[in-house]
């Protein structure tokens, strides 16, 4: 456990206690048979169901592939919580937040793990992954907010304590502001999300961070070079950039009672997604594969990673 030490700190926690099984762990899981795709696709906002493999068609690199699977069995899912608990949630947000952990918590089944991380300037791994989820629920009554925002920091902290699991992984990132005191670069932060199998959710009270820069982010490769250029002068994309790199989205409450329907809606949409399961054929082994998926013979949403890293043979 990590408790309340300076985010620089613990990341070197980290990385000292995981050593080189941290580096593993954060290659994204393609192994040397098979690559996992979670997609979702949408309809008017709406989860489409009851498509088989036929309807999808998957490029990487952009050479189509053979999928082989597409799952929708409600496989355990892990679900890493990592909240904003600076000086600017104290209060009644506070309060709404503790609800909405409590809402997250009732939305998920039976065998699913659950982790809890909060932080300010400052990181507490209040519970790491357990199936006993009534300590994560004890935990996060005990919260206290106070401090500025380490989001870059404690995003990557929560990416390289995710653990190894055959099941999904999801992580659920809440900050109601930017960035004020981390000591890493967020581009790090993406890089490293890039490298691991968690489809990442933002969550926001930030009115300047809407549905419409993560569309922007998508339709405009302008806007990421110039995120990548200049991080600090355009770091209200970092959570838009993250989410799109790894498949998820980013949801803005209105206020801070949304926040529980938010979080659940997180949860829902994520269990409705496909599990694609493919095995490269026809591209190089090694380095960054772009990928592709989209539907056949209809219109629809598709929601899916970026790419993945995969290590040569």
């Amino acid at each position: 456990m990590i408790a309340r030490a300076g985010l620089g700190a613990a990341l070197l926690a980290v990385a000292a206690l995981a050593g080189r099984d941290l580096v593993a762990s954060q290659t994204f899981r393609a192994g040397v048979d098979a690559v996992r795709v979670d997609v979702l696709v949408t309809d008017d906002g709406r989860p489409v169901t009851g498509l088989a493999a036929s309807d999808f068609e998957l490029r990487d690199n952009g050479v189509v592939q053979e999928i082989r699977a597409v799952d929708v069995e409600d496989v355990p899912v892990t679900l890493t919580m990592v909240l904003d608990v600076s000086e600017s949630v104290e209060g009644e947000p506070l309060e709404q937040l503790r609800g909405a952990i409590k809402a997250a918590d009732e939305a998920l089944s039976a065998d699913d793990r659950l982790s809890l991380v909060t932080f300010s300037d400052r990181l507490d791994l209040q519970a790491p992954a357990s199936e006993d989820r009534a300590r994560v629920r004890g935990r996060a009554q005990a919260v206290k907010a106070g401090g500025a925002t380490a989001l870059y920091d404690a995003t990557l902290a929560a990416l390289l304590l995710q653990p190894r699991t055959e099941g999904r992984m999801v992580m659920l990132v809440f900050s109601d502001g930017g960035d004020t005191s981390s000591w890493l670069d967020p581009r790090t932060v993406i890089t490293t999300a890039q490298r691991s199998d968690v489809v990442i959710y933002g969550v926001t009270l930030r009115q300047q961070v809407e549905q419409r820069n993560l569309r922007e982010a998508r339709q405009n490769q302008l806007e990421r070079d110039w995120f990548h250029e200049a991080p600090a002068s355009f770091g209200r994309h970092f959570l838009p950039l993250l989410a799109e790199d790894t498949g998820g989205a980013v949801l803005v409450a209105e206020r801070s009672g949304r926040l529980r329907d938010t979080f659940v809606r997180v949860i829902s949409e994520f269990k409705s997604r496909y599990v694609l399961s493919y095995t490269p054929r026809g591209v190089e082994q090694g380095g960054w594969h772009p990928i592709e998926v989209r539907l056949k013979g209809r219109r629809a949403e598709v929601t899916a990673r970026r790419g993945y890293l995969r290590a040569s043979r």
